[in-house]
C-alpha cells in the first residue's frame, strides 16, 4: 500500500502547488493582478464558508479520524482502484482475479493493524510515532492516558474505560471489521456475479434541496433489471427501512457477525487472517466454491499435512466440541474458533501430543469469505 499512499500524497502536493502559485505576490506582479485578486478573494470566501460549515473538520479531526482513515482506503480501492479492472488491460477477467486477491490481502493487513489492541509495546510505539507526524494529536485530551495505558483495549471485556476505548477506536480505520467487511462484501458480490455493483460507501447522504436520505452501502442492478440496496451489518433496520420507504428500493441486510470472515482467537485475542490457499482459490473466479468450510489437512496445497498438524501454519483455525476421544478433552474444545497453533501452545505437552497424533480433520479448518442475506439475488442472477 505504500505506493498507493505515496501517489495520493503526490496528488495532494500537485493540488497544493497549483493553489500556492496563484497566491504568490510574484504572480500578482509579473502576471495578472486582476486574476490574483479574483483568486484570493474567492479563496477567502471559500475558506470562510467551508470553515463555518465545518467541512475541513470532516477531513481529519480528533472526533472522526477512524472514518476518514477508512474513507481514504475505500477511495483507493472502490473510489479509484476498481477502475483498473477495466482500463489497464483488455483481460478484465484476469484483472478481477488480481483485484479480489489484492482486497483479501488488504483485509489481512487491516486485521494485523489491530494487533495494537493487545500488544501494549507496539501500541505505544505507534502512538509515539504518529504524534510526531500529526503533532496536534499530542494535545488531545486522552492522548497521554492512552499512551500510558497498559493492557488490552478496544476488545470485549478489556479493563480499559469505555471513554478510553472509544478514544482508541479513532486511531484505526473502522475497527473490529467495520472496514474489511465492507470491502469483502464488495468482492463477494462481484465474485458471485450478483449484478452491477454501485458502491456508496463514500456517499453516506443523498441530498435534495429540502431533505436527505441515508443510502445503504451498495446498490445492485441485478441481471433481471431490478435494483436492490445492500447494507453491511445488522442493527440498521430502521435506516434501511426508511430508505426503502422513500425510494421503493428493497434493501438486504448482510450478517457480518456470523460470517466466519472475522474470527478473533480467544487465546491471543488477535484476528485469524485469510490463508494463501483461500486467497488463491477465492480469487480464481473460474473456481466453483460449493462449501465455505475448508478441511485444511485434506485440502491445503500450501503446507504438508505433517506441518499442518504440528501447527506450522499460522492461519489454521481450531474448532472442536468435547467428545469421548482423549485429544478433545481440554478447555479449548468448546466450539469456539482459535488459532490452531495457539491451542497447541497452551495445552500441556501430553494433550498437545495427543492432538497432533489425532490429525483431527474435523477441528483443523479455515473458511472462504461468505455472507448471508443475498440468497434471493443469488437465486435470480443471470
Amino acid at each position: 500500500m505504500d505506493e498507493a499512499y505515496e501517489n495520493i500524497i503526490k496528488s495532494i502536493q500537485h493540488l497544493k502547488t497549483l493553489d500556492k502559485i496563484y497566491q504568490t505576490k510574484s504572480y500578482r506582479n509579473k502576471h495578472n493582478k486582476n486574476e490574483f485578486e479574483i483568486y484570493n478573494n474567492s479563496l477567502k470566501e471559500l475558506n470562510n464558508s467551508f470553515n463555518e460549515l465545518g467541512l475541513y473538520e470532516e477531513l481529519y479531526s480528533k472526533n472522526n479520524k477512524q472514518m476518514v482513515l477508512a474513507d481514504i482506503i475505500e477511495y483507493i480501492i472502490l473510489g479509484r482502484g476498481f477502475y483498473s479492472i477495466g482500463t489497464r488491460k483488455k483481460d478484465t477477467k484476469k484483472n478481477k482475479k488480481l483485484f479480489i486477491k489484492g482486497v483479501l490481502s488488504l483485509v489481512n493487513i487491516l486485521m494485523v493493524f489491530e494487533t495494537i489492541t493487545v500488544d501494549t509495546d507496539l501500541r505505544k510505539k505507534f502512538l509515539t510515532t504518529v504524534s510526531k507526524k500529526v503533532k496536534e494529536i499530542k494535545e488531545e485530551e486522552l492522548f497521554d492516558e492512552l499512551k500510558e495505558f497498559n493492557g488490552e483495549i478496544g476488545i470485549p471485556n478489556s479493563n480499559a474505560s469505555k471513554e478510553l476505548s472509544k478514544y482508541f477506536d479513532k486511531f484505526l480505520p473502522k475497527t473490529a471489521g467495520g472496514l474489511w467487511h465492507e470491502l469483502l462484501v464488495y468482492i463477494f458480490m462481484l465474485r458471485n456475479n450478483l449484478g452491477y455493483i454501485i458502491p456508496l460507501l463514500l456517499h453516506q447522504r443523498f441530498y435534495s434541496l429540502d431533505a436527505h436520505i441515508v443510502p445503504p452501502d451498495f446498490l445492485i442492478i441485478s441481471h433481471d433489471k431490478r435494483i436492490f440496496g445492500v447494507e453491511v451489518g445488522i442493527k440498521k433496520e430502521i435506516q434501511s427501512g426508511s430508505f426503502s420507504l422513500k425510494t421503493a428500493i428493497p434493501t438486504a441486510t448482510i450478517d457480518t457477525i456470523n460470517s466466519r470472515n472475522s474470527d478473533r482467537c480467544p487465546i491471543c485475542k488477535k484476528w485469524i487472517e485469510f490463508c494463501p490457499y483461500v486467497i488463491e482459490k477465492y480469487s480464481d473466479t473460474d473456481r466453483i466454491i460449493k462449501k465455505i468450510e475448508i478441511k485444511c489437512i485434506d485440502e491445503c496445497d500450501k503446507y504438508t499435512k505433517e506441518d499442518i498438524v504440528k501447527g506450522e501454519c499460522k492461519y489454521s483455525k481450531y474448532s472442536r466440541n468435547k467428545t469421548n476421544s482423549e485429544h478433545t478433552k481440554h478447555e479449548y474444545s468448546d466450539g469456539k474458533h482459535y488459532h490452531y497453533y495457539c491451542v497447541l501452545n497452551n495445552v500441556d505437552i501430553k494433550i498437545k501430543n495427543k492432538i497432533i497424533k489425532a490429525k483431527d480433520k474435523v477441528a483443523i479448518k479455515t473458511h472462504f469469505p461468505y455472507y448471508s442475506g443475498l440468497e434471493e439475488l443469488n437465486k435470480n442472477k443471470g
